[in-house]
């Protein structure tokens, strides 16, 4: 029995690569819990499908209630390894198991954060009950060992995406109509939680340098703590006519079948798996070298990559995209095919490779 725990409140990209993972190990019938905060996304997502969901109230790393309930539940359920989707979970996950439960402890880093150097983070990162730690990318490896993480107890295991969710247009003209923009528009397309970390500041700074004469729109798709303030910049900038604030919006892939072109400025990204839809959709990215993302995208060839907070290179490469639709379709053509290399069938064969290195045919209900 394989227990996951995540402790967000929100359906973001972290939930949607443990749902995958769930998804895909069900497909070996592979026995697994998911516990999860009550009446998350992730609950009604889980429990829609069929999938065993446990709902923990967990107030903070530092809940004692949450830690023993997770405890209490790893023996009654005979778990057989515990693997963490957030940096809380990672915590819970460790206090439940110190000294109690010998059992493995696998955890999920999405972030290229550097953990920090106080003693609470040293104790938590460098705790010997952590087995494994899978980043999601090169990038967060790097920071992890730098951190003295032994690289050993480092596996890189890419984010996927269900290839399958892209080999088709979905219809999108109601979203033309929606919000007001012209039939041969060009629209350039931002999915990202309006946070500090995203860097729209930086895209709308581009945005107001582009010089092309061609009509076109930017789509900021998302909400956040941060979304007055970029109304506000838009205004000052004198680009309001040319930025759509949509707010959060649930039908992404008739978006990306809108888009013609896709950016992303984060300065700091683990992944960012919605570069790696817009490269299933079959568009052209332009996108910073924040965090991971500079390991899906080839320059020059499916996109322009440029340095974090770089707005004039970044308006250059969309002037560009957005000038010419030979240029578009060849970057397109080339991410359709390059995003094979992150199927989410690949990012569950290898997650299941290394439970199995803990647990070998126990993993599938044998010899228990």
């Amino acid at each position: 029995m394989i227990l996951h725990i995540n402790t967000s409140r929100e359906w973001r990209g972290g939930e949607q690569q443990l749902y995958y993972l769930v998804q895909g190990l069900a497909t070996f019938k592979i026995s697994q819990i998911i516990v999860g905060q009550p009446g998350s996304p992730l609950e009604t997502k889980c429990k829609e499908n069929g999938y065993e969901f446990v709902p923990i109230e967990m107030r903070g790393e530092w809940d004692r209630k949450a830690y023993k309930n997770i405890r209490s539940l790893c023996i009654s359920k005979n778990v057989k390894l515990i693997h963490t989707h957030t940096a809380h979970a990672h915590t819970l996950a460790l206090l439940a198991k110190r000294n109690h439960l010998n059992i493995p402890l696998i955890v999920s880093r999405r972030v290229d954060f550097k953990p920090k150097s106080s003693f609470f983070s040293r104790w938590k990162y460098q705790h010997p009950a952590n087995d494994y730690y899978l980043p999601v990318s090169q990038k967060i490896k790097e920071v992890m060992m730098e951190s003295k993480i032994a690289p050993e107890r480092i596996i890189t295991v890419y984010s996927g995406i269900d290839l399958k969710r892209f080999s088709k247009s979905v219809p999108h003209e109601y979203l033309r109509e929606e919000f007001h923009i012209p039939k041969k528009c060009i629209v350039i397309g931002n999915v990202a939680a309006l946070v500090d970390h995203k860097d729209q500041e930086t895209l709308l700074n581009a945005i107001a340098k582009m010089r092309t004469n061609v009509d076109f729109r930017l789509m900021i798709i998302g909400d956040g703590k941060l979304e007055t303030k970029l109304k506000n910049q838009a205004e000052q900038l004198g680009i309001t006519d040319k930025v759509i604030f949509t707010g959060y919006r649930k039908d992404i892939p008739a978006l990306l079948s809108l888009f013609n072109i896709f950016t992303l400025t984060s300065k700091e990204e683990g992944l960012g798996t919605s570069v790696l839809d817009a490269m299933a959709s079959g568009l052209p990215i332009v996108a910073t070298n924040g965090g991971g993302i500079g390991e899906m995208l080839d320059h020059n060839e499916g996109a322009y990559v440029c340095s974090v907070g770089d707005a004039e290179n970044i308006a250059l490469g969309l002037d560009k995209l957005v000038g010419s639709e030979e240029l578009r379709t060849k970057f397109g053509i080339f991410n359709k095919t390059s995003v094979k290399r992150f199927s989410v069938t690949k990012t569950v064969e290898k997650t299941k490779l290394i439970y199995y290195s803990f647990l070998g045919d126990t993993l599938y209900g044998e010899g228990t």
